[in-house]
């Protein structure tokens, strides 16, 4: 994603996290976390693990390394973060925004002062609010499809939808839309004739018996090092 189209998931704002984080881990809390979200946003198409680059990250926060690290310390005991490390004598870590995050406020609530913001009320764009386990293949690829080509949505749309999620593992999906994303394309029709090549590569390293990595016949080309044609 494109840092100068970057949007942030408005509902943050307005849920009380910031007043609740800067509570508990100070007033660098929340410029830290809004960071941190952005970093992921930037990242991921949906919530994923994030390396946390201190060197670059802190500056940007105003903050010292030192101080930048204390704070997401703070934020992941508080649980608004995940934190690893390589090895346990390193200090480099990876993040992952938690999920569901600890929001002070009910549903209810939250669904009430979207609507007096004028923002979306439809839960599939909180991002972060719930978990993403145990979601319906359905929902998934709708998560998928308003991430990558934005909220607006026609019954055609719909069906095409379904189609592909009947058609496509979630995985498979996920790298269709991901393409999509890196490669600046909003369009269903790029993103089908993505997941159609994807599977004919399978097919044929399935045929072979290869696995992956090895060397293909000339003249073949792995989709993801391919672009795909426009309509």
């Amino acid at each position: 994603m494109d840092e100068r189209y970057l949007r942030f998931p408005r509902w943050l704002e307005i849920c009380g996290l910031p007043e609740k984080i800067t509570s508990e881990a100070g007033m660098s809390g929340w410029v830290v976390f809004r960071r941190l979200v952005e970093e992921d946003l930037n990242q991921n198409l949906f919530p994923d693990w994030v390396e946390l680059e201190k060197q670059r990250l802190a500056p940007l926060c105003a903050l010292p390394e030192a101080e930048f690290e204390r704070v997401c310390l703070e934020l992941g005991e508080k649980g608004y973060l995940r934190l690893r490390r390589y090895g346990q004598a390193n200090s480099v870590y990876q993040y992952r925004i938690a999920e569901p995050l600890p929001v002070p406020i009910s549903i209810e609530e939250l669904h009430s002062r979207l609507e007096q913001a004028a923002l979306p009320t439809n839960l599939e764009v909180w991002r972060y609010w719930e978990s993403g386990e145990g979601t319906s293949k359905y929902e998934k690829i709708l998560r998928l499809y308003e991430g990558t080509c934005g909220l607006k949505i026609s019954g055609r749309i719909v069906e095409d939808l379904v189609e592909l999620a009947e058609l496509y593992s979630h995985e498979q999906l996920k790298e269709g839309f991901e393409a999509a994303v890196k490669e600046g394309v909003t369009t269903l029709a790029w993103i089908r004739k993505y997941l159609k090549r994807l599977k004919k590569h399978e097919r044929i390293q399935k045929a072979w018996g290869r696995p992956g990595g090895l060397e293909l016949p000339e003249g073949y080309t792995v989709p993801s090092e391919e672009k795909a044609g426009t309509d």
